[in-house]
């Protein structure tokens, strides 16, 4: 019994073996042009993928950016508007109506900049992905 099976599996090998020998000879090669092509397209994906992404990283550093350097100016121009008005006008006018609007005017200006500055980005970003 176990030599019967051992020659149906050997049938079975030279079978296997033949009909592989079989399809490589009629198997078709792809011309170099083809190779090409493909190794082409598959680098142009690629490129593709990655600066998608890039893109959404660079997107939020500029915001970060860009707020840190607005209200970074603003705090800089409030800091040097306390300490010239202590040095003028003493302790006294820091608390009046008039310098608390001159300030709260300062942080509106900044804010709208900021603002500004989000929507030309946005408006930007649209344009580029509509317009490629």
């Amino acid at each position: 019994m176990n030599e019967r099976n051992a020659m149906n599996k050997r049938d079975v090998l030279n079978e296997e073996e033949a009909i592989r020998i079989l399809m490589q000879g009629a198997k078709m090669k792809a011309p170099e042009r083809l190779k090409y092509r493909i190794m082409h397209q598959l680098e142009v994906e690629k490129k593709a993928v990655t600066s998608r992404a890039k893109k959404g990283s660079e997107e939020s550093g500029d915001v970060l950016r860009d707020l840190g350097t607005i209200f970074g100016t603003m705090y800089a121009l409030l800091v040097g508007m306390a300490v010239v008005t202590y040095i003028l006008f003493g302790r006294h006018f820091l608390l009046s109506t008039e310098f608390v609007g001159a300030a709260l005017f300062v942080v509106f200006v900044f804010s709208m900049l900021w603002l500004i500055a989000q929507l030309d980005r946005r408006v930007h970003a649209k344009s580029k992905r509509l317009f490629p």
